[in-house]
């Protein structure tokens, strides 16, 4: 396919409450056409990394709707949530297309300013999903710092940040993404939550961004944002401006 329809669910989670969560989402995705919907970091608790009794495995209620979701809506939903697997836990990035899992990623770099890392473990690798033609790099909130885990070493199409990033360092997350886009010559895609949880408020700021680094889409409060990306765009400016091909690394 040459073209991506993506909706970029920014709203207010209610914190550690699945069934809230999940009814909002039922709500809201009611028969809505899209390829892929996108959700935020812990899009069903907040970001909880002290309440190991919100974790589910691969199994869990959170992955079943996920799969009965996708299937219903016949499209692709991703978000990441608290995974529980072997013992250990994860902030874990999961992509399912119309009931099957496409790909997972947990989160390499853990927030040790909110304690995550010390609930939590990280995980080691990089991962590209393939989604309708589209090759898809997963990071997860804090991983945005961090550019070699968005090295653009093979030739992904869009880059997709699912985040619970507060509004101290908003400014922060907007100059990233679009240095990340810029970088890369990919579309970056990100998805913060809205409102507040422990103190700290959430001012959205889920974005587009071209390869080039033009801001095409952008909000700062409770909607869902609409986009189509075009395979096209790529292409022309990676030929146009041929910089992935002096990478050394």
């Amino acid at each position: 396919m040459a073209d991506l329809a993506i909706r970029i669910v920014q709203y207010n989670i209610s914190w550690c409450n699945k069934e809230s969560n999940f009814n909002y989402l039922n709500d809201k995705l009611k028969e809505i056409s899209s390829d892929l919907i996108v959700l935020p970091e812990m899009f069903q608790t907040g970001f909880s990394v002290e309440n190991m009794e919100m974790a589910e495995s691969m199994e869990g209620e959170t992955m079943r709707w996920l799969k009965k979701k996708s299937d219903l809506l016949k499209t692709a939903i991703c978000g990441s949530f608290l995974c529980q697997e072997d013992g250990l836990f994860f902030n874990r990035f999961v992509l399912v297309k119309e009931g099957e899992l496409v790909g997972f990623y947990d989160k390499v770099h853990l927030f040790s300013m909110g304690n995550e890392h010390k609930s939590l473990s990280g995980g080691n690798t990089k991962v590209d999903m393939v989604l309708n033609g589209f090759k898809i790099r997963p990071i997860v909130c804090y991983d945005l710092r961090f550019p070699y885990i968005s090295f653009n070493d093979s030739e992904y199409d869009i880059l997709l940040c699912p985040a619970n990033w507060p509004s101290q360092r908003i400014a922060h997350w907007d100059a990233l993404l679009r240095a990340r886009a810029i970088e890369n010559q990919a579309f970056v895609v990100a998805c913060n939550r809205i409102g507040e949880q422990d103190g700290y408020f959430y001012p959205g700021h889920s974005s587009v961004y071209t390869p080039s680094g033009e801001q095409v889409k952008h909000s700062h409060k409770e909607e869902i944002l609409e986009y189509t990306i075009t395979k096209s765009i790529i292409d022309e400016t990676r030929k146009k401006l041929p910089f992935l091909v002096d990478r050394k690394m």
